[in-house]
């Protein structure tokens, strides 16, 4: 295994915080970076780039210590934070929403992974404005790769790759290509079919984080395929990046595929001590990065409780904002970092 795999990649926590920082803009106004809700997609990526390579640091002997093993790091994880965030907003939001049951459901069904599921069933327009209503809306893409952790300890244990096995990467690896095949497909079909399902469903996302997976095998080879992306500057991606944060919603079946590519090869393109890796291994955008699970969170809710009471001006962001780092802070350093 490559040495630089093996350690802790600071870019990647700062292209972390590069993603939730799109997000939170596009969230607060969409006109402003109307592709910023692209940060997403760049999560998904990373989430199974870094999952793999947890694998491939991994010994189990059998299907239940691996998948017991996994899912209670993933619990402890995610669940905690995403447990205070839902009890504390449910209060509020019962307060401000004189209706907050579809809130409230979309809050518990997200405890169990599949708020995804159930704004799907409520046929839930991600892009519609009446959605900010719903505090709990955002949890979707939580959901997904919930699912996605569900599902990926046994194409591990099928492909029996882990520390001992490495070799077993190209088994896994064209598991996941076939499958990820599969699951883009679905994603070009049905997103014009019924847009909802193709944006809310782990069937048309698989691709997307199993495309982080799929960069970590390849990347392990330095194959010739690889090579040829090492030379593309940097600089390059992430003006194209740029390009497709200010892309209209109505370009995002295509914006979503072309961020995922570009994150990959800002993943695999990206060199120490080069003026981006600086920037984005720069302290302050790398704690961004590890709180962006937590400023995911809290964004939303303190978006959606200000449409509910005093409303978003321009006069009032400086202090929301304040507000949504306050909690994501307290959040991190109180529960998510010591679970």
């Amino acid at each position: 295994m490559s040495k630089d795999i093996q350690e802790y990649r600071y870019d990647i926590d700062g292209l972390r915080g590069f993603a939730v920082i799109a997000v939170i803009i596009n969230h607060f106004n969409n006109h402003f970076l109307p592709g910023g809700f692209l940060g997403v997609d760049i999560f998904f990526v990373i989430s199974g780039f870094v999952i793999t390579s947890s694998f491939a640091r991994a010994r189990y002997k059998n299907l239940w210590e691996l998948t017991t093993s996994f899912y209670k790091r993933r619990i402890k994880r995610l669940i905690p934070a995403l447990l205070f965030f839902v009890l504390f907003s449910s209060l509020f939001i019962c307060i401000v929403n004189p209706q907050p049951t579809t809130s409230l459901l979309t809050g518990l069904t997200s405890l169990f992974g599949f708020s995804n599921i159930y704004l799907l069933s409520e046929s839930t327009n991600y892009f519609a404005d009446s959605t900010k209503l719903n505090i709990f809306l955002h949890t979707w893409s939580l959901s997904v790769e919930e699912q996605f952790y569900f599902l990926f300890p046994f194409f591990i244990w099928i492909t029996r790759f882990s520390k001992d096995n490495l070799n077993n990467g190209k088994n896994l690896f064209y598991l996941l290509l076939i499958c990820s095949f599969i699951s883009l497909t679905l994603f070009f079909w049905i997103y014009q079919v019924y847009q909802p399902a193709g944006y809310f469903l782990l069937p048309t996302r698989f691709w997307e984080i199993a495309s982080g997976s799929l960069l970590f095998l390849g990347n392990q080879k330095r194959s010739d395929f690889f090579r040829n992306f090492y030379k593309i500057p940097v600089s390059l991606i992430i003006l194209l990046m740029f390009g497709m944060f200010l892309l209209p919603i109505k370009f995002a079946i295509f914006s979503i595929p072309l961020i995922v590519l570009l994150t990959c090869l800002f993943i695999i393109t990206i060199k120490k001590n080069n003026f981006f890796f600086n920037i984005f291994s720069n302290r302050r955008f790398v704690f961004l990065g590890k709180i962006s699970y937590s400023l995911y969170l809290w964004h939303w809710g303190i978006i959606t409780l200000s449409l509910w009471t005093i409303g978003i001006f321009w006069w009032t962001i400086p202090f929301q904002i304040i507000i949504i780092y306050l909690f994501a802070i307290f959040t991190y350093s109180k529960i998510e970092n010591p679970i």
